[in-house]
């Protein structure tokens, strides 16, 4: 049986997670409905006494789909317990930098279950296509990169400590791989598991810590961070994610551009133009011309845009769910 392992950090068992799961779930079913897919999921948050309505949620995502799941104390013990590493200094890290958990189910999944491949997916994506193409990839484990057209250096903050790594080769395969010098979105992305090889020993592990800056978002007056700092932070995790990707898989496909992009609300598009976050879309109708759309965030605390929770109702009740 063909198999398909996905894999990521989500909020909670909640109707934005179950409406993820649910759309790329369906999306393969319809492609094929003997391939397993398997949700490998670390939840953030463990909704304790929930209502009826997040009741609801929850028991729909465990009744539907083969989920394995996890918490954040499962991957500080596997640093403690396989690596050795100090509980208070990885108390205090992984509190600063949340996108950790993310490296470490990826790399859990390629020490202990011997994974070789899977796909990091998002709950904030609309799929708006038959998926097919990307499936195929999927099963060929081939490495999947999505292009941010509108910021080709959302994923280089961490490329020149990983080129120090691996030398002056790797400089001419990045280069050879990606000669437009695109940047790529992490939050979906087929990533080819043996990338982690090179990192499975204890002082292997230690180097590949050390390339991250474990720096709260959270200033010294507890006030969030934004601007260039920020984007620092928030850029390591997809900055190793794709770099790697490109210096070590096996094999890569970058998705068209010109019909696969991950685009915010604002900025200028080169075929759609200057986009105006006052419209009826506040801005977001570019990233929906594409046939995934990621609604990355750019709202500073205010939620996801209503456009994609308008699709995202629009769909749990085409589907009996609302």
């Amino acid at each position: 049986m063909e198999k398909i392992v996905i894999a990521n950090v989500m909020r909670s068992k909640n109707k934005q997670s179950f409406f993820a799961l649910h759309q790329i779930n369906k999306k393969i079913k319809d492609y094929n409905p003997s391939i397993d897919v398997e949700f490998n999921i670390i939840w953030d948050n463990n909704i304790e006494n929930p209502t009826p309505e997040e009741k609801k949620w929850i028991d729909l995502i465990d009744s539907s789909f083969n989920v394995v799941s996890y918490d954040k104390q499962f991957f500080v013990d596997y640093c403690i317990k396989t690596y050795g590493m100090d509980i208070e200094k990885v108390t205090v890290d992984f509190n600063n930098f949340f996108a950790i958990y993310v490296i470490l189910l990826f790399h859990y999944l390629r020490r202990a279950k011997l994974y070789d491949y899977c796909l990091r997916y998002d709950d904030d994506i609309l799929i708006n296509y038959d998926f097919a193409d990307v499936i195929e990839l999927m099963l060929n484990k081939t490495s999947i990169l999505i292009s941010e057209p509108f910021n080709s250096n959302c994923d280089k903050v961490l490329l020149q400590k990983i080129i120090n790594v691996y030398g002056q080769e790797a400089i001419d395969l990045y280069q050879s791989r990606n000669p437009q010098m695109l940047g790529f979105n992490s939050g979906f992305q087929g990533i080819d598991l043996s990338i982690y090889d090179d990192f499975l020993s204890t002082d292997r592990f230690e180097l590949m810590f050390s390339l991250f800056e474990f720096k709260s978002v959270f200033d010294e007056n507890g006030e969030e961070i934004w601007g260039p700092e920020r984007f620092v932070i928030d850029t390591q995790e997809q900055s190793y994610a794709s770099s790697m990707n490109l210096l070590k898989a096996k094999n890569i496909h970058i998705l068209n551009p010109e019909e696969y992009y991950v685009a915010p609300n604002f900025g200028s598009h080169p075929h759609f133009g200057t986009l105006d976050s006052e419209d009826e879309l506040n801005g977001w109708g570019c990233c929906l011309n594409s046939k995934i759309s990621h609604f990355i965030g750019h709202t500073q605390g205010r939620g996801k845009p209503k456009v994609f929770l308008d699709k995202m109702d629009e769909y749990l009740k085409e589907n009996n769910f609302l």
